[in-house]
C-alpha cells in the first residue's frame, strides 16, 4: 500500500469512528441518558464528544493506526507556533469573520424559511451570572476551537492532502458542516471551514484556524450575555437591525458598503498573514539554504586548492548539489515538514483511493449528511 493511500485510509477510519460514536452518544443523549446529570449532562456530553471523540481520537488513534509518535502527529496536523503579530492580525481576522457569517447565516436562514423550515425559538434566559460567561465560553469557543480544528483542519485537512490541497480543503469544510449535524448551521460552518481551510495551507498552521474559531464562537456567546444585560455590544448590533428593517433602500446601501469594506479588510489583513507566517518561514528557510549551499562551494574550493597545492594532476570530483532534496532536509530540520509530509511528496504517481479509504469516505459523508437532513425535514414538518 502507498503511503498515500495509508494515510488517506487511516484518516478517514478515525473520522468515521468518531462520527459513529458522536452519532451514537448524541442518540443516546437525546433519550435521556444523561439526564439523572440535570444541567451538568450537557457539559459531560460536550467533554466526551469534544475532548474523548474529536480530540483524543483524532491525535492517538491516527498515531496508531499511522505506527508513528504522538509528536509526529501533532507536527503533521499543523500544530507549528506562529508570532504574537500573527495571533494579533488573527484575533482582527476572527471578529471580522464572526461579522461576515452574521450576514451569512441571515441569508440561508432566509433561504430555510422560504422552504418551509420553522426555526425553534430559544428558551429564555431566567439569569446569567458572571461566572456563566466564562464557563461558556470555554465549552462554546476553547473546546470547539481546539477540539475541532484538530479533527477537521489537522487530521482531515492534511489526512486528504492526496487529492490535492483544493480538494483537501472541500472535503474537510464539508465534513465540518455536516458534523453538526443541524441545517441551520451547515452553511454557514461550510463556508467558515473553506476559509479556515485555505488559512491553514497557506500559513502552514493550525493555530490561525483555532484563533478564528474561537473568536467567532467566542463574540456569540458575549453577544448573548451582552443581549441579556442590555451591555453597548448588544444594543449596536440591535440598532443596526431597527436601521435595515426601517430603511430599506438606505439599509440594502449601508450592507453593501459594510460588507464590502469588511472582505477588503479581511483580504488585506490575510495577505498581511501570510507575510507574517509562512512569508517569514520562506525567508528564513532561503537565508539558510544560501549558507549551506555557500558552506559545500566554501569546501570544495579548499579541496581543489590543496591539490593543486599537492602538485595533483587530477582534481577532487565536484560535489553535485541536490536543491530538492536540501530543500527537503532544511524544511524538517526548521519544523517546517515532517518525514510523513516528505514520504507523501515523494509518492508523486497519480493518487485512486483504494476500496477501503473510498468505502470509509462515502460511510462519512453518508451518515453525516443523512443526520443533517434529518434535522431539515423534522423542521420542515
Amino acid at each position: 500500500m502507498t503511503i498515500k493511500n495509508k494515510t488517506t485510509q487511516n484518516t478517514f477510519i478515525t473520522y468515521f469512528v468518531i462520527i459513529v460514536a458522536f452519532v451514537t452518544i448524541r442518540a443516546l443523549s437525546n433519550f435521556g441518558l444523561l439526564a439523572f446529570m440535570g444541567e451538568a449532562g450537557e457539559y459531560v456530553f460536550n467533554i466526551v464528544v469534544q475532548i474523548g471523540l474529536l480530540f483524543c481520537l483524532s491525535i492517538f488513534m491516527f498515531s496508531g493506526l499511522q505506527k508513528q509518535k504522538v509528536k509526529t502527529t501533532f507536527a503533521f496536523y499543523g500544530y507549528k507556533k506562529i508570532t504574537w503579530k500573527a495571533v494579533l492580525i488573527t484575533v482582527v481576522i476572527g471578529a471580522i469573520v464572526y461579522f461576515l457569517n452574521i450576514f451569512v447565516a441571515t441569508f440561508f436562514d432566509v433561504l430555510l424559511s422560504m422552504l418551509g423550515y420553522k426555526f425553534h425559538a430559544a428558551a429564555p434566559v431566567e439569569s446569567y451570572p458572571i461566572y456563566m460567561l466564562f464557563v461558556n465560553l470555554i465549552f462554546t469557543a476553547v473546546l470547539p476551537a481546539v477540539c475541532e480544528e484538530t479533527a477537521h483542519r489537522g487530521m482531515l485537512l492534511k489526512g486528504s492532502t492526496a487529492f490535492g490541497q483544493k480538494y483537501a480543503i472541500i472535503i474537510s469544510a464539508l465534513l465540518f458542516g455536516l458534523m453538526h449535524m443541524n441545517i441551520e448551521q451547515f452553511f454557514y460552518a461550510t463556508i467558515i471551514g473553506l476559509f479556515m481551510g485555505y488559512l491553514s495551507v497557506i500559513c502552514d498552521s493550525i493555530y490561525p484556524a483555532m484563533i478564528i474559531h474561537f473568536m467567532n464562537n467566542a463574540l456569540g456567546v458575549y453577544s448573548g450575555f451582552s443581549a441579556f444585560y442590555k451591555l453597548p455590544f448588544a444594543k449596536a448590533i440591535s440598532a443596526v437591525g431597527v436601521f435595515l428593517s426601517n430603511n430599506l433602500i438606505l439599509g440594502l446601501l449601508f450592507l453593501i458598503l459594510l460588507v464590502t469594506l469588511l472582505s477588503w479588510l479581511l483580504f488585506f489583513l490575510v495577505k498581511k498573514l501570510f507575510k507574517e507566517t509562512t512569508g517569514k518561514a520562506m525567508a528564513n528557510l532561503q537565508v539558510e539554504l544560501y549558507k549551506e549551499i555557500a558552506k559545500k562551494d566554501y569546501l570544495s574550493d579548499i579541496a581543489q586548492s590543496k591539490a593543486e597545492l599537492d602538485g595533483k594532476s587530477t582534481m577532487p570530483e565536484q560535489t553535485t548539489i541536490n536543491m530538492e532534496e536540501m530543500f527537503i532536509e532544511k524544511n524538517i530540520n526548521m519544523g517546517l515538514m515532517t518525514n510523513l509530509d516528505r514520504e507523501l511528496l515523494k509518492d508523486s504517481g497519480h493518487f485512486k483511493p483504494n476500496k477501503i479509504s473510498t468505502v470509509f469516505i462515502a460511510a462519512c459523508f453518508f451518515l453525516t449528511a443523512v443526520v443533517t437532513l434529518f434535522t431539515f425535514i423534522w423542521g420542515v414538518i
